[in-house]
């Protein structure tokens, strides 16, 4: 069994994080330059990671490589 997750806040309150469920998966990951090129694979310098998830959210970082 988990034995979850513990936090003490700095006045004593406890509480617990029991399980964690993730029920969304990747479904791809798309990478482009600051000129909007396209490419399965991380350019050298600046890239806007697009991940598109199996329930259709998207979140977009920007990563230097």
């Amino acid at each position: 069994m988990n034995p979850g997750y513990i936090f003490q806040f700095e006045d004593g309150t406890m509480t617990a994080i029991k399980d964690i469920t993730a029920t969304k998966t990747i479904k791809s990951v798309r990478y482009f330059n600051v000129a909007g090129i396209e490419s399965t694979q991380p350019f050298d310098g600046i890239n806007i990671v697009v991940t598109n998830y199996s329930d259709g959210t998207k979140s977009a970082i920007k990563v230097l490589r």
